[in-house]
């Protein structure tokens, strides 16, 4: 009796237009994703000028708001009061600014013998630090830091590995810059621990991650190279990211996560399919634990001989305005 009553039932859905599929999506957990985004030329780092046109037309062309400006400064500019004003000029269109810095040597925190991270860690750059930690505590509202983004890449001048550092040195360097944040009440910081998805030259994400008490949110960044180079073929959003996901849940269960950098290339599959099974299946149903998502826009043919602009064609820019125009995305 009761396997004909959801007989039943299932076909009324049918026939009333409702679907199967729309009926058990129904009766999966809901919950809301913060959208954001770094498009081409919002900052323009040889002019030091940020541009918020470029991604207010980036809104225009997705007909949806933005939630997350992401951008990219060196961490010199931790000093600049030019930083608050662009903070201001973002939130003032609605957006919450999201800041990729990466260390180096440089005039307030001059070369030494030692790695880099170590040389932070044991106090070498601290004149820098506390003047940098003053200057963020003017900024009243919360923003998103990725201090250091994609430390376990081989290949980045700041990653762990390239800058000579050891996994230790990088977490003592990490907490002591967040201590003396503090200490100067830059408490404004959400600090995004963002490693690369990883591979098997990367460094382990448990031998860098600097601990609960100084991290609020963890970040992956990823893509699908498709067939765009050699040593890389078309994966799907889950074949690129379950592995690190998985990692990282493990390391850090309690935490928020970010896919803090994403896209697909067109080369060697159906860039809007893969959007599609990205926004509509894969975030929301399979990976609970991300709570935002941070479109990486921009042409790199010239660079790195690919195209991640949603709008390389016509059907990829439709089938991602399809895709994010649900009621998973703030």
């Amino acid at each position: 009796m009761r396997k004909k009553i959801i007989i039943l039932v299932l076909l009324l859905l049918v026939i009333g237009g409702i679907g199967i599929n729309n009926f058990f999506s129904t009766r999966l957990p809901q919950r809301k994703i913060l959208f954001g985004a770094w498009t081409e030329g919002l900052y323009d780092a040889k002019t030091q000028k940020l541009h918020p046109e470029k991604l207010s037309e980036f809104e225009k062309m997705i007909d949806k708001k933005v939630v997350i400006a992401h951008y990219y400064r060196g961490w010199e500019s931790f000093i600049n009061p030019n930083l608050i004003t662009e903070f201001t000029i973002l939130r003032s269109h609605g957006w919450t600014p999201m800041l990729n810095a990466n260390p180096y040597y440089f005039s307030q925190c001059p070369p030494t013998k030692l790695p880099l991270y170590k040389a932070i860690a044991e106090g070498k750059c601290d004149a820098f630090l506390h003047k940098a930690g003053k200057n963020l505590s003017k900024i009243k509202q919360p923003f998103y830091l990725l201090f250091a983004w994609e430390m376990n890449n081989k290949d980045l001048e700041w990653s762990v590995r390239y800058s000579g550092s050891s996994p230790q040195d990088f977490i003592k360097a990490w907490r002591h810059i967040h201590d003396i944040f503090v200490e100067e009440k830059a408490t404004n910081i959400v600090w995004v621990f963002c490693p690369n998805t990883k591979d098997q030259t990367s460094v382990s994400y448990g031998s860098i991650y600097p601990g609960d008490r100084y991290v609020d949110w963890i970040g992956i960044d990823g893509y699908n190279w498709g067939t765009s180079h050699s040593w890389s073929q078309w994966s799907s959003f889950a074949g690129v990211f379950t592995s690190s996901y998985n990692q990282l849940v493990a390391l850090a269960p309690k935490k928020p996560m970010m896919i803090a950098e994403v896209n697909s290339t067109d080369q060697g599959g159906n860039k809007g399919e893969w959007y599609k099974d990205m926004l509509t299946q894969q975030i929301p149903y399979h990976f609970p634990q991300v709570k935002a998502v941070i479109l990486f826009n921009e042409n790199r043919s010239k660079q790195d001989k690919v195209n991640w602009r949603i709008d390389v064609t016509k059907d990829s820019l439709r089938d991602f305005i399809s895709a994010i125009h649900t009621n998973f995305y703030q």
